[in-house]
């Protein structure tokens, strides 16, 4: 059998009782928490792994080891999207942790054994890769099983939320877990965040069922997913624009931040201040966005993507204020407009897609976001800082005039349908 049936959905509306907002709903807060936590301590691990690597002694051993985790997850993530839109969410995450577990104990195991080692670091790396490429799939469709549709950009942005703060919580308390208890340490608390999430995943039970993708083979499933996102034009274009918002930002306010600061004589001080008011910008937006639900998200997103394309092209144009106040607006904006993609995203594409839709755009975001950090540095190397990131600010301004022009775009609504 070459082309995957969709299965009906069998089961009854089995969320019916669901709460109608999230602030009610222990179930979906008790799971974005508990992320939360993960999230925490995977920035613990992230600073720890990346201070002992950079203590190998070799800049090149340091990269590959840091590398390691993105390659298994690059190379399988469209398999576990097709696995998720064939199998259960809620249980590829519960085994996704326990291998995460298993791999971090074993690793504790051999750390005491051995001592730290190049090999060492980059086996868990490539193991945490795999896992992540069939977690993330499934935890992306796992809010759809969860919440009423009209509660996925308010869950989309209380998840970014806790996200950013364990950002701002966790990389200080690496540093000061690893000064304390070295890499063991890190590993044991990231470990015990991992365990925080299977204990709440294992009590948290979906309120819905998603209608499965029953085809022969996984790669069939593979092939009819990039059909259906090929042929669906809504999904299409929101794919599209979300993969814009890595493809033309985070190469500017990553590399040109950076180079602008060092042009202008800013120094660190100075690049610190501008990246914490993207920071607390983002988390300004972010509380917005918990609160606000427009009609049409896509619409709201779109037109203030606009006022973030024009920040852009501050970089390596302005002067200090004029950047800070520029690098400030770029995170209220993604702190208002990424949820509200992220919830029309869920709500929009066809539930026995979401899988492998997801992962189609992890692995966009993943394979073009480098390619155009050093096309950016190119770039600025050849015409300038300065013109360098008005193109950038130019392509993604156009992007996002193409999204505006697409009518199931610009007046797409969140149905309530079932969930409802």
């Amino acid at each position: 059998m070459d082309e995957p049936e969709v299965a009906p959905n069998p089961a009854p509306d089995v969320g019916a009782g669901a709460p109608r907002t999230l602030w009610r709903d222990r179930r979906a807060l008790g799971w974005a928490f508990a992320t939360g936590v993960s999230a925490v301590g995977d920035e613990i691990w992230y600073v720890a792994l990346a201070f002992t690597a950079a203590q190998l002694g070799n800049a090149g051993l340091a990269g590959l080891v840091l590398a390691c985790a993105t390659i298994p997850r690059a190379l399988l993530t469209i398999v576990g999207g097709a696995l998720t839109d064939r199998f259960d969410a809620r249980r590829m995450m519960i085994g996704a942790d326990v291998a995460r577990i298993v791999v971090l104990a074993g690793a504790l195991t051999a750390l005491a054994a051995t001592g730290v080692s190049a090999g060492l670091l980059m086996a868990v790396g490539l193991l945490f890769g795999v896992a992540d490429a069939f977690y993330g799939p499934a935890a992306g469709a796992f809010p759809r099983q969860l919440v009423r549709r009209t509660e996925l950009v308010r869950l989309s942005a209380l998840r970014q939320l806790l996200d950013r703060l364990a950002g701002v919580l966790g990389a200080p308390l690496g540093g000061l877990v690893l000064v304390a208890w070295g890499l063991g340490g890190a590993m044991a608390l990231d470990l015990i965040s991992f365990a925080v999430v299977l204990a709440v995943l294992v009590a948290v039970r979906p309120r819905w069922p998603l209608a499965r993708s029953t085809g022969g083979t996984v790669r069939a499933d593979i092939r009819d997913g990039l059909s259906y996102l090929r042929h669906t034009p809504k999904v299409r274009d929101l794919v599209i624009t979300l993969s814009g918002l890595n493809v033309f930002v985070s190469p500017v306010v990553a590399v040109g931040l950076a180079l602008h600061a060092v042009n202008r004589g800013w120094g660190g001080v100075g690049l610190g201040w501008l990246t914490a008011a993207m920071g607390g910008g983002a988390a300004i937006g972010t509380l917005v966005a918990l609160k606000w639900r427009p009609e049409r998200p896509l619409r709201a997103a779109v037109l203030l993507l606009v006022a973030q394309a024009a920040s852009l092209g501050l970089v390596g144009n302005a002067g200090y204020a004029a950047t800070i106040a520029g690098m400030t607006v770029v995170g209220v904006v993604a702190g208002l407009a990424s949820p509200m993609l992220s919830g029309a995203f869920q709500a929009s594409v066809d539930e026995e897609y979401i899988g492998r839709v997801g992962s189609v755009l992890t692995l966009t975001d993943d394979a073009l976001t480098p390619l155009t950090m050093v096309g950016f540095g190119l770039l600025a190397q050849v015409l300038g800082l300065g013109t360098a990131a008005l193109l950038f600010a130019g392509g993604f301004l156009a992007l996002l005039l193409y999204a505006y022009s697409r009518t199931h775009v610009r007046e797409l609504r969140i149905p309530d349908e079932r969930n409802s």
